[in-house]
């Protein structure tokens, strides 16, 4: 895998997306600032050396490990994923529409926010963030398998807790 240099556009490309999850994570935008920030400062330090087929995930594990820095500092949870900040344009539907679908997806983060740390991870990291396994893998120092079967239990629970109402 050759190492190819990057040029300052292509990388600071990435850092409203990088700052995105880092403020989904903290629920803080000042903190986040500051993640990101650390963020590019240790990539500048690396010598730009990241092979560019990881440049991405590169970025994402290093602001992931700054967040949970931060938490273990403050020793308090990562934040719940912020209903404002799930994709979708709800503007286009009725109100009673807008009123039931804010149900449901304050349902649903209710559940997610239930799920074990690294199945609520996997599940943030690949709807919201669309990465793919392996960079999931790469982010967390999982396995792809393992990255798969975090999703595939995350959904089977999800699903099964919104469909039949368990709350439990």
């Amino acid at each position: 895998m050759s190492i190819e240099q990057h040029s300052t556009e292509s990388v600071t490309a990435y850092y409203p997306t990088i700052h995105k999850y880092a403020q989904r994570l903290l629920r803080d935008p000042i903190l986040a600032e500051d993640v990101v920030q650390e963020v590019f400062t240790r990539y500048e330090a690396s010598g730009r050396d990241v092979p560019r087929d990881r440049l991405r995930a590169w970025l994402y594990r290093v602001a992931r490990n700054l967040v949970i820095d931060m938490i273990r500092k403050q020793r308090g949870p990562v934040g719940t994923v912020d209903p404002d900040l799930l994709p979708g344009a709800a503007a286009r539907y009725e109100p009673s529409l807008l009123v039931e679908k804010k149900e449901t997806v304050a349902m649903l983060l209710q559940e997610l926010n239930q799920l074990p740390p690294r199945q609520r991870e996997v599940i943030r990291l690949k709807f919201q963030e669309g990465l793919s396994y392996a960079e999931i893998a790469d982010i967390t120092h999982q396995t792809r398998a393992t990255v798969g079967w975090l999703l595939h239990e995350a959904m089977k629970k999800l699903r099964d807790r919104m469909t039949r109402g368990d709350r439990a």
